[in-house]
């Protein structure tokens, strides 16, 4: 049985709704109990399928969608905008249930999606170098889409020759080569500020939730897309990876 609201929690359920970037700590805990006990009882298929605890997937829910707690700071604002001048809170548990429901549906696509794509916590040359070795070669992977190995590798190294320099460091350390520590020992060597925020802009992390047309908004994404003339879309995944092979090699060499 749905859990049911009081009038009372229906209405503080849209007033920290309204600021949610905003919230004390006191407030986060008071939206996370309201959240958290209004889906205690929702069961959507899409749990079983990704195969994950509840409790994990109904945190992450929260801390991603709820407090939007990863947000870009200017995304973040803008949001916050919208949802004050709107009509966009969640009223009751049936509501928080639909957008639970909608957050695991976009988890399941965005899973298979990086079945296809390896983009984790860091992107390797050992990951891509499992993933394409069934391939023929590069060649007639990119020549699908009129592209050949040497005209990657000439357009990957304009592309990292454009990064400004906290980026290029990232990509031609963790992406070019096996980096001791990850992405953030590269930043603790280079002090390098907001390194995951920057990482993930670039495209070298892929949240949980993002999809391929995610993806496509990142620096690295448009570069496929834009430049190459690649869609991001699983149909293209042994051409993209390809690409990413060519852009590890010239990253190292950066």
């Amino acid at each position: 049985m749905q859990e049911v609201f009081s009038p009372e929690q229906s209405v503080e359920l849209v007033r920290l709704w309204r600021h949610r970037q905003r919230l004390s700590s006191e407030e986060m805990g008071s939206m996370y109990r309201i959240v958290g006990g209004a889906l205690r009882t929702c069961n959507p298929p899409e749990l079983q399928a990704l195969g994950e605890g509840r409790q994990e997937l109904v945190a992450q829910f929260i801390y991603v969608k709820v407090l939007r707690l990863d947000a870009d700071p200017d995304e973040a604002d803008d949001a916050a905008r919208r949802e004050a001048s709107g009509h966009s809170a969640p009223t009751n548990a049936f509501a928080l249930c639909a957008y639970f429901r909608r957050y695991l549906i976009d988890c399941t696509r965005a899973s298979a999606f990086r079945r296809k794509l390896s983009i984790g916590d860091q992107i390797s040359e050992s990951q891509f170098e499992a993933q394409v070795g069934a391939a023929d070669s590069a060649d007639d992977e990119l020549a699908e889409h009129g592209l050949s190995a040497g005209a990657v590798h000439a357009a990957a190294r304009a592309f990292i020759a454009t990064l400004p320099e906290p980026e290029r460091i990232l990509l031609c350390e963790g992406f070019g080569r096996e980096a001791e520590g990850g992405l953030a020992g590269i930043a603790s060597r280079h002090l390098i500020a907001s390194y995951h925020y920057r990482a993930g802009r670039l495209g070298l992390v892929h949240k949980r939730e993002g999809l391929p047309a995610d993806y496509a908004r990142t620096t690295l994404g448009r570069w496929i897309t834009q430049t190459l003339g690649i869609a991001i879309d699983a149909d293209n995944m042994g051409a993209i990876l390809q690409v990413f092979k060519i852009l590890g090699a010239e990253a190292s060499c950066a």
